[in-house]
């Protein structure tokens, strides 16, 4: 049975997309189920982002969760439902390893850094949102 991996979209793969791009590459390449969860609504958008950034990963692994109804349970519910054995994440909520029945990592973001990265690709609706640099002290 091979491991079942998931990565969360904003602040993980669009923050560091060269790091966690490189995993997933080399997590399928080693036999290892990826998939991505995001509590993004728009499905298409979340498919269309990771196509455009190189994330390869099938339709049926990309998970949109339903946070408008179950907050910050939403990924925990898919983790189970897909009997995920590891999940990185950026947001405590979502990294809650006792309620998620899995091994959870907790990406510790780098507040100088954007939440997306220079390179990463989105849609021109997106606008500015992931590009603001934080203010220096």
């Amino acid at each position: 049975m091979s491991l079942r991996i998931s990565f969360d979209i904003g602040g993980v793969l669009s923050k560091y997309p060269r790091v966690f791009g490189a995993m997933v590459e080399a997590l399928q390449a080693g036999g290892a189920d990826v998939f991505v969860l995001t509590d993004m609504l728009d499905r298409q958008h979340s498919l269309d982002m990771l196509r455009k950034n190189a994330i390869n990963v099938p339709d049926d692994h990309v998970v949109n969760c339903d946070y408008a109804r179950l907050g910050d349970r939403c990924k925990q519910r898919e983790i189970y439902r897909l009997k995920i054995d590891l999940h990185i994440d950026d947001f405590t909520g979502y990294s809650d390893a006792a309620a998620c029945s899995c091994v959870s990592l907790f990406v510790w973001p780098d507040p100088s850094l954007p939440y997306w990265a220079d390179d990463w690709k989105t849609d021109p609706k997106d606008g500015d949102f992931g590009r603001r640099r934080p203010r220096t002290m």
